[in-house]
């Protein structure tokens, strides 16, 4: 292990040269890299977006329990502590009659002032949840309760959205994964070619005794630093084009309801993972290339 680690700047140094020398099969590799990584880049900004509108999409729901007019004010205190006794339930919030009448108006514009004299709106739980699965579950035991009239959130096409997003968050990452993998094969035969067009570097290493851990350090470093400059444009193009496209958009995507994820700290997650991602990918494709050469070599 001592010995192995004195050797590291030697390996390192003879990455260099090694990429200085084969500058075509370098570019070559990059340039794999790089496209794979923006495709990449590009999934994982759509996934993390789409995991930030469904979590702000989730954080909207709320369960709106429109209260019997015959309960007491001692019936609805008790009401209240019931509800928030359910499992799953976050907060709860009374509004009164007048508060319901004043968000009708709101919402829907002054025709509804007509109104104001002879309020017919009855007062409400507003309930939140802690998971949007939840509140299916919780609006049934809300209907089934004494003295609420009608507990409602939103029906089939918020369960619709909320599953949609989620099978969207769940396919790019699957599709992240794969790209990964797409990418560890595409310079594992990039890097094959240029193991091919040494051969003979590797055989005179081989003949004067050089171990095969000896023999492949150098390549993985050429991988990981391939690995690194591949990543370094898809870093950029990201940082920027999402910026202007957030600047662009105000934050939102289409309407309020789709917030968009902040620049930062965002994209310094996304870029130390891409650099991360390169290192790693260039490693292990150096890694299988070489490997696979040595023992064909035998």
């Amino acid at each position: 292990m001592i010995n192995f680690m004195k050797q590291i700047p030697h390996h390192f140094i003879s990455a260099l040269k090694g990429l200085g020398r084969h500058f075509a099969m370098t570019f070559s590799s990059a340039s794999a890299v790089m496209v794979t990584l923006i495709l990449i880049a590009m999934f994982v900004l759509i996934t993390g977006n789409m995991n930030q509108f469904a979590l702000h999409v989730e954080g909207s729901l709320k369960i709106h329990a429109s209260i019997d007019s015959i309960q007491t004010e001692k019936d609805i205190e008790k009401m209240q502590k019931d509800i928030k006794a359910i499992q799953g339930v976050k907060a709860i919030e009374y509004s009164s009659s007048e508060d319901e009448l004043a968000s009708l108006i709101d919402d829907n514009g002054s025709v509804f002032t007509r109104y104001k004299d002879r309020n017919p709106m009855p007062a409400a739980f507003v309930v939140e949840v802690n998971q949007a699965s939840d509140i299916p579950t919780i609006t049934k035991k809300l209907n089934d309760m004494d003295g609420i009239e009608l507990a409602q959130y939103g029906g089939e096409q918020i369960d619709d959205m909320i599953k949609i997003f989620e099978a969207l968050r769940i396919g790019g990452s699957i599709f992240v994964l794969v790209l990964s993998l797409l990418a560890i094969f595409l310079i594992s035969n990039t890097i094959k070619m240029t193991i091919y067009t040494r051969n003979t570097e590797i055989s005179i290493m081989r003949n004067v005794g050089a171990t095969n851990g000896y023999i492949k350090t150098p390549f993985m470093f050429e991988g990981m630093l391939i690995g690194m400059i591949g990543a370094l444009i898809p870093i950029l193009l990201t940082c920027v084009g999402y910026s202007v496209l957030y600047r662009s958009m105000n934050g939102m995507f289409l309407s309020n309801m789709f917030v968009l994820q902040k620049p930062f700290p965002f994209l310094l997650y996304i870029s130390l993972m891409l650099f991360a991602c390169g290192a790693i990918v260039g490693v292990l494709g150096s890694f299988f290339a070489v490997t696979k050469y040595l023992r064909w070599r035998r």
